[in-house]
């Protein structure tokens, strides 16, 4: 009897063991589950920069492709805006690289991301901007188009004078003239000889380019500049960055024409639009003839791929001399006759 109960109990402790052991072992796993969450949780907060950023106050924004690309932007409120490509690379936690491909920037920047806010800093050159995410993509060159409207309308605020009240007020102003819609917005030029790209901005009043700016206005016709700004010298400050404006028809095609306001000899430039690889493209005219100076595409890349093309429908400036040739060779063909 007594063996019996020993086994009894011997049993029974064995099993209570296999009990707490088991009891031991859920407790272990589930606290090596909680641990992954907990770890993961921590992981998934390394946010990707991927995307499109902006910073109002500074009239800045940038975006970032998965290629580690991107495109930097800021409307400058006095001079030319800037307009940059980029790479990036990850350097650490949020943190970042970035190269702007501008001969003014040398060095590179640094950015830090914390959660849907971006902090972009450099060397002593470089202010400080501060960027927040957008949801959706954000369109670049329309950011820029609005900061300009925004960057006209602020100032004419502060100085608290209305566009009609000032230009109504300067002799042989007839006011603004009004662009063209389809010759509004941003476009890239290639220079032939090295291949380099310049920006130019046609808003609704204004012309920006690589370090100057065009007031679009309209002059009387009867109205004699030369005479009145030789008598009157204040005439020549009151209306600097002025251009006047008039659309010309040429061979059924209608042209916008700008000079300097005060600009005597010379053709000034001719504006029009052509359709050239499929896409509308802005020619840009000069001289006696209208002959192209410079086509403007839509994209940068556009304009450096096509840059050194010669369209066999506009009109060149070597257009004369071959025009003169074939005129030599009629003539000489003629005498022999």
């Amino acid at each position: 009897m007594k063996n019996r109960v020993f086994i009894f109990l011997l049993v029974g402790s064995a099993v209570l063991a296999m009990a707490g052991c088991q009891s031991r072992y859920k407790q272990e796993k589930g606290s090596n589950e909680q641990a992954k969450i907990i770890k993961q949780t921590k992981t998934n907060k390394n946010v990707s920069i991927v995307g499109s950023y902006r910073d109002d106050t500074d009239g800045a924004a940038i975006a970032f492709n998965s290629d580690h690309t991107g495109r930097y932007v800021y409307a400058d409120p006095k001079n030319s805006d800037t307009d940059d490509r980029l790479t990036w690379k990850k350097t650490g936690k949020n943190t970042y690289i970035i190269r702007l491909n501008d001969n003014d920037v040398n060095s590179a920047l640094t950015a830090k991301l914390t959660g849907s806010t971006l902090v972009i800093s450099g060397d002593d050159d470089w202010n400080t901007e501060t960027f927040n995410k957008t949801k959706n993509k954000l369109n670049l060159d329309d950011f820029l188009s609005s900061k300009k409207v925004e960057s006209s309308t602020s100032s004419k605020a502060k100085n608290n004078v209305k566009n009609s009240k000032s230009t109504n007020s300067v002799p042989g102003d007839e006011g603004l003239f009004d662009m063209p819609n389809e010759l509004r917005g941003t476009w890239y030029l290639a220079n032939e000889s090295d291949g380099s790209v310049s920006k130019l901005i046609i808003d609704k009043n204004t012309i920006t380019g690589e370090g100057f700016i065009e007031k679009l206005h309209k002059m009387n016709k009867n109205f004699d500049f030369t005479s009145y700004a030789q008598n009157h010298p204040s005439y020549q400050d009151m209306t600097k960055d002025w251009a006047r404006v008039v659309v010309l028809s040429e061979n059924g095609e209608s042209k916008v024409n700008v000079r300097g306001w005060l600009q005597g000899a010379g053709a000034g430039e001719y504006y029009n639009l052509a359709t050239e690889h499929g896409q509308k493209v802005l020619v840009i005219g000069g001289g006696a003839e209208a002959w192209v100076d410079g086509i403007g595409w839509r994209n940068r890349t556009d304009a450096e791929k096509y840059g050194k093309e010669k369209f066999s429908d506009l009109h060149y400036r070597e257009d004369i001399s071959l025009e003169n040739n074939d005129d030599s060779d009629s003539a000489a063909t003629n005498d022999e006759d």
